[in-house]
């Protein structure tokens, strides 16, 4: 199989780095912008699920993404639903939440592309979300969350409740 250069790039930086942050921005024009970052590499190299973050600045999210698998691999804790973490954020935990397995292939494009390229099946996929809190530290799936911080974290097609 002949990989192109981004293909190679996102290899070298897994095998080297355990994982790699992939950011999407949005389309040029769109009314309704939609930015988010997530993980590639980790289900291959830790066993993880992969994480995804949305809502604010692409460099910002892949602080927090890589922050949050710093602080899960210094503390030797495997991510799972629910799970707050304390120091990927300076003044705030973060969360984490699921991630609608029907989305996977709209936003989790280069993870299962490396993970098959590693000989994982997509079935065998899992990501979670990471959520971040509004200034009362109401997370997305609360319903007295600021409606602007729940809006810009729930993926298209997908009612902020069902990130809980």
């Amino acid at each position: 199989m002949q990989l192109d250069p981004a293909e190679r790039r996102a290899i070298e930086i897994v095998d080297r780095v355990g994982w790699m942050v992939q950011h999407v921005y949005p389309v040029e024009g769109n009314s309704d912008p939609e930015w988010f970052s997530y993980t590639v590499g980790l289900e291959i190299t830790h066993g993880w699920p992969e994480l995804i973050c949305f809502g604010l600045d692409p460099e910002v999210m892949g602080k927090m993404l890589n922050n949050a698998v710093s602080d899960l691999k210094e503390k030797k804790i495997v991510p799972c639903y629910g799970l707050e973490l304390d120091d990927v954020l300076e003044l705030s935990s973060v969360k984490l939440g699921t991630f609608p397995r029907h989305l996977f292939l709209s936003y989790l494009g280069w993870a299962i592309w490396f993970s098959d390229y590693r000989g994982m099946k997509p079935q065998q996929s899992a990501c979670l979300q990471l959520t971040w809190p509004d200034k009362e530290g109401l997370f997305p799936a609360d319903p007295n969350c600021d409606p602007v911080v729940s809006r810009v974290q729930t993926p298209k097609g997908v009612r902020p409740a069902a990130l809980s």
